[in-house]
């Protein structure tokens, strides 16, 4: 008996720590705001800045002290400076000092870090609430910004000067300092893409006329107002800012300060800034294409000045096919939203027609319409397959949900973002989350999320090695075996438990702990929200 119990706190055990070492963004699941609705986000008014209170100090002190005891250390902040060895563990977590609120319907539920004023310039900082403020006072010239800053910034004075800006054709006013960031010093502005839509009319309307899963709505509908962003502490989400604020409210995204350089944008690396990694492998297939490998082979030598078409590329890159003619509406070359390939979807079915025969003529440049045809019908079956692979998973995971075997079930987790226990992957009603869930089920969502994803983005972009023996058919294979693996031992374990009349109950490590306790879940359900 004693044996048993051994091996189940070991089985256990060994699931939580797996479980944890995949920790990551969680997917937003649940979207309940008209595009309409998002667009007006800009013109709130914002709540003024606030500094962040002490936290409490989560986590187990005893512990603490042990450790720093065993390692000859004393317990203290995780601020102090002091070198805390063996990964930390005789410090204690200490947050930052100051936060920003959030914004949008659900704004009072979490807080940014004070670098989302460049990433929401028109929001945060060109309102007096969250200005950084300046040292420096009076009312200048771009002339004399020129000057001051040859000194102080010399190289975005070399940038913007090798500009259009700076130094535009002949017969055209410079832009100058002042005509983006303003005169008053104290009160500098950030440009946000509607100052730049003042003379890039037709740019600024392509961007904002994208449907959802275009830059335009990057921000505020998929991050902002989703579980992915609210679940997180404040700390985490930075890096989630930097790809999806800056698409949706600044032009630099794409070509950067203070050349705003169309060449800089034509090239792959400019997309793979964000569209990288994975959930969104896009750059990583398209350099393992055919196309990929010539522009790796050959794009030193071309010349980037030239428009995006057949005859001066000798393959295309992500604007050639996404942005054609230098559209900035990236979902006008799209047949139909998926979440990131995650929903299934024919994309040769009739109804998707038009859209199918955009892309042939894109193609065309290069090849016969049957080759392209071709290829797409062989991603639209590679795709379609991809997702029984996915049932199979599904069909043991919810008769395991149904008995009652799967360890943790959600009862006995802590809350998801909106402070419920719903089982994370019933369609409609949890939240699709990566964290503080069982193992199953992260094998699961990993299994739709990354690799399903990565399947349609492979053959989407012609890549031949990923789709097959690099992460994604064989892997997706393995997953399976996985998730099999685990549903015979929890089966077998409970079989076991009953024979012995043993009441297995989740070990409260899945509630709590020092990082668990800073969810959103726990908050709103002190909170009743």
């Amino acid at each position: 008996m004693n044996k048993l119990y051994r091996t189940t706190n070991q089985f256990f055990l060994a699931a939580f720590f797996i479980s944890m070492s995949f920790i990551h963004h969680m997917l937003p699941c649940s979207f309940a705001q008209e595009l309409k609705d998002v667009n007006s986000q800009v013109a709130e008014t914002p709540i003024a800045k606030t500094t962040a209170t002490p936290r409490r100090i989560l986590g187990n002190m005893r512990f603490r002290h042990e450790m720093a005891e065993l390692l000859g250390e004393k317990v203290g902040p995780d601020d102090s400076g002091d070198v805390y060895n063996a990964g930390g563990l005789a410090s204690y977590y200490t947050g930052p000092k100051k936060l920003f609120p959030g914004k949008g319907k659900f704004g009072q539920l979490y807080t940014f870090l004070p670098i989302i004023r460049w990433y929401d310039p028109a929001y945060y900082f060109n309102d007096e609430n969250f200005h950084p403020g300046s040292t420096i006072t009076g009312e200048f010239t771009s002339e004399q910004c020129v000057t001051c800053h040859l000194l102080e910034n010399p190289g975005i004075v070399t940038q913007w000067k090798q500009s259009k800006h700076g130094t535009p054709p002949e017969g055209k006013e410079a832009i100058g300092c002042d005509r983006c960031h303003g005169k008053n010093h104290e009160k500098l502005v950030m440009p946000a893409y509607t100052l730049c839509g003042e003379c890039h009319e037709k740019q600024l309307k392509g961007h904002r006329e994208g449907d959802r899963g275009s830059h335009a709505h990057a921000y505020h509908l998929e991050l902002i107002d989703q579980g992915c962003q609210m679940e997180k502490p404040a700390e985490e989400t930075t890096a989630c800012l930097a790809c999806h604020a800056i698409v949706e409210n600044r032009c630099d995204g794409c070509h950067t300060r203070h050349r705003f350089s169309a060449t800089e944008a034509r090239k792959p690396a400019s997309c793979g800034v964000c569209h990288s990694g994975p959930e969104q492998y896009e750059y990583e297939m398209y350099m393992q294409s055919y196309h990929g490998m010539v522009y790796q082979g050959e794009g030193q030598t071309w010349d980037w000045t030239k428009p995006l078409n057949a005859k001066n590329y000798v393959v295309p890159t992500c604007a050639y096919c996404h942005m054609p003619e230098g559209e900035h509406n990236v979902t006008r070359m799209s047949t139909v939203y998926t979440s990131m390939g995650t929903s299934l979807v024919d994309r040769g079915a009739y109804r998707y027609k038009e859209a199918r025969d955009a892309w042939i003529n894109t193609c065309k440049g290069c090849h016969s319409p049957r080759f392209a045809r071709d290829h797409l019908e062989a991603m639209d079956e590679a795709v379609k397959l991809s997702f029984t692979k996915y049932r199979e998973a599904m069909v043991i995971l919810m008769a395991l949900y149904s008995d009652s075997l799967i360890d943790p079930m959600p009862s006995d987790l802590a809350p998801d973002s909106r402070g419920h226990n719903i089982f994370s992957l019933l369609p409609g009603k949890g939240e699709m989350r990566k964290y503080n869930v069982s193992n199953i089920e992260r094998l699961t969502y990993e299994m739709l999320v990354d690799i399903i994803g990565a399947i349609y983005k492979a053959k989407a972009h012609n890549a031949y090695y990923s789709p097959i023996y690099g992460y994604w058919e064989w892997a997706q294979d393995r997953w399976l075996v996985q998730i099999k693996d685990e549903a015979s031992k929890l089966k077998r374990f409970a079989a076991i438990e009953e024979k012995l009349g043993i009441k297995h109950t989740a070990y409260p490590f899945w509630k709590h702990g020092e990082y668990t306790d800073m969810s959103l879940g726990w908050k709103r359900k002190e909170w009743g929200k």
